[in-house]
């Protein structure tokens, strides 16, 4: 009777035994499993987002002379010198012109390409992120737009080829002298003359020096084709 009593209470205690190893072993289990966890977070490196966003300060005065425009390239990052008013309608060297506070596209009645904009308005640059399917406009003939000197009953304007959309890219003050440029920083959508989407911000009409018709913008072409800005 003593004998089948201790046998019991021996096999009681392998068995509390046994339980306790096996609560040790699965706590140990989960302890391991969360380092392992927290180590591999640790391992993970997180992606570097990429801004493609290009700044430019153009380098040639683009006010000097009537209807003298500044070409710019996006397919090359720079100025192209070789298109000026006798050949932009036909070349596809450039995509974007500056006159005074005036801009056209390669596309419309300034060029063949297919460039075309629309005015997002002034909002921050990082809240574009989508180009419309549709309301852009292209470039157009527009009539006594410039200022080609003075004249016996007042100033002389002439016509152009031009993107209206920009129109209201720099805010004109002709009260002062020389008159004054501000740019209202508006972020623009448009097409580049290969058809890529894109946005740009004219930034400033002034260089380092102070001195007017030298634009600066910043801009960001969505290389891929896609819509994604």
């Amino acid at each position: 009777m003593n004998c089948f009593n201790n046998n019991n209470n021996n096999n009681n205690q392998i068995t509390n035994n046994m339980n306790k190893t096996s609560k040790f072993l699965g706590m140990a289990l989960i302890a391991v499993s969360l380092v392992a966890t927290s180590c591999d977070k640790d391992d993970e490196v997180e992606e570097p987002v990429v801004d493609n966003t290009i700044t430019v300060s153009l380098s040639t005065k683009n006010n000097e002379i009537v209807d003298h425009w500044v070409y710019y390239s996006f397919e090359t990052k720079g100025e192209v010198s070789s298109v000026d008013s006798s050949n932009f309608q036909t070349s596809d060297a450039w995509d974007i012109a500056f006159h005074s506070r005036h801009i056209r596209l390669n596309g419309g009645t300034s060029g063949q390409g297919s460039a075309e904009a629309y005015d997002a308005g002034v909002v921050e640059w990082e809240s574009v992120k989508m180009a419309n399917e549709s309301g852009y406009t292209k470039d157009s003939f527009v009539d006594s737009v410039l200022y080609a000197g003075n004249g016996p009953t007042g100033p002389i304007m002439i016509g152009t080829n031009l993107n209206e959309v920009f129109e209201n890219a720099f805010e004109f003050d002709a009260n002062t002298h020389p008159p004054t440029y501000l740019a209202n920083k508006n972020v623009y959508v448009f097409k580049t003359r290969a058809g890529k989407y894109a946005k740009i911000m004219l930034t400033d009409y002034y260089n380092d020096k102070g001195e007017s018709g030298y634009i600066s913008f910043k801009y960001l072409v969505n290389t891929t084709g896609g819509r994604e800005l």
